[in-house]
């Protein structure tokens, strides 16, 4: 089937009554159980841990924004990652959004379904529920579809806390770390909740068991959600190597069963985003503005190299030996957001976001592929970041993601 031109969805959602195509900004929200109704294998932490229970809710969130003829997605899933080869399926999919524009990321979490492969039975099979992942694919596609036939007009109010305390630390080093949170408050013409997102830098991986949960930001969202109603989103940062939960563990909790510190730092975090929204001013018809750059990194890491031609990852490998990924930045008003392709060191993090012009500033971290760890060449190989290393594409990955995000950012380089 052939994809309606962009102009042509505009029309017709105008005849849906959401208002003329030159209407200015418009949205809508929604979220889908992705919960599997079966045992799986949980990626994170060590291979062949099955599920044994259902503690809350895995969910797919959706939002999308249109600004004139600008048309934007945004999803995040509650999984480990989803590689550029998921995004592209789930593209393929979508009828009602260019599909460039398709933002899907995950939260990260460690207590959710296999979706690579690695987390299996034995190092030479998959841990993946193939039919659960097609099932995956085509929900996600729908989800969007279905949320972007909702539109309707909308303004949106941004917020930051700059230090945001008790919920993250970097175990490499501790010196190095992002605790700025970010807020985006999407609000109808009646005054309710579209959605609100927020975006933090942090591990979710509290829990270590055999329960399948979202970790951190099920409270997080909760709490939200409780406060100010619409769907709540949680978006990670640059967490890579190695920010994680802040666990305080007087009272002995059992490995793995911190369920009370799971909780204390989502709502923390949650107060914290609404913070951050209080008294935030409203913001009228704020412009939509992209660009999306593809581009090759060489596969350096051997051990990826033979899970892929074993068929336990897959094989997205082009012919040189390369893999293809991409880098999107986008600006709704005066914010600026940028996508990282796997899970960036917090000084990549912090560098970028001296480079971005944009107030507040969003890094939406395992968005649009999961390329495992990325570092700057001379962290790369070192003894602090040995296990980052073995979990990297190779060493030109961070300097390549950097120089195509920064050849999107206007003036970037006089910053």
């Amino acid at each position: 089937m052939r994809r309606a031109p962009l102009a042509i969805l505009i029309v017709a959602l105008a005849a849906a009554g959401q208002g003329p195509a030159a209407a200015a900004f418009v949205a809508a929200a929604g979220k889908l159980d992705i919960t599997p109704t079966r045992s799986v294998y949980i990626a994170g932490y060590g291979a062949n841990r099955r599920s044994e229970g259902i503690h809350d809710p895995l969910w797919a969130r959706c939002l999308v924004m249109r600004s004139g003829d600008q048309a934007l997605a945004l999803v995040c899933c509650d999984l480990l990652g989803l590689t550029r080869r998921h995004v592209l399926e789930i593209r393929r999919l979508v009828r009602s959004v260019p599909p460039e524009r398709v933002l899907v990321g995950v939260t990260h979490t460690h207590s959710g379904p296999d979706t690579y492969g690695q987390w299996g039975p034995s190092p030479t099979e998959s841990g993946v529920d193939r039919a659960w992942m097609a099932d995956l694919v085509r929900r996600i596609a729908a989800l969007v579809d279905e949320t972007a036939g909702r539109l309707r007009p909308a303004t949106v109010r941004f917020g930051t806390r700059e230090d945001v305390k008790d919920c993250s630390y970097n175990a490499r080093v501790a010196e190095i770390l992002d605790t700025e949170l970010g807020a985006m408050q999407v609000v109808d013409a009646a005054g309710k909740t579209v959605a609100t997102l927020v975006n933090y830098a942090c591990h979710p991986e509290v829990l270590d068991n055999h329960q399948i949960t979202s970790d951190f930001p099920h409270w997080l969202r909760q709490r939200v959600e409780e406060r100010l109603g619409g769907v709540a989103i949680y978006a990670n940062g640059a967490q890579g190597g190695m920010v994680t939960a802040l666990i305080h563990n007087e009272s002995g909790f059992p490995k793995g069963e911190a369920w009370p510190e799971a909780e204390r730092i989502g709502r923390a975090l949650g107060e914290a985003a609404l913070a951050a929204l209080d008294g935030a001013a409203e913001v009228r018809d704020p412009a939509i503005t992209f660009a999306r750059r593809v581009y090759k990194v060489p596969m350096g890491n051997a051990a990826f190299r033979a899970l892929m031609e074993a068929g336990v990852l897959p094989n997205d490998l082009n012919p040189d030996g390369t893999i293809t990924t991409e880098v999107v930045r986008f600006t709704v008003g005066s914010s600026e957001w940028l996508t990282l392709p796997g899970e960036v060191l917090p000084n990549i993090g912090l560098r970028l976001k001296r480079k971005m012009a944009g107030t507040p500033r969003f890094l939406l971290g395992l968005t649009g592929d999961a390329l495992g760890y990325i570092l700057t060449p001379e962290d790369y190989g070192l003894k602090l970041y040995a296990y980052e290393t073995r979990v990297s594409v190779g060493e030109q990955m961070g300097a390549l993601m950097e120089s195509n995000l920064l050849a999107m950012m206007p003036g970037a380089a006089r910053r």
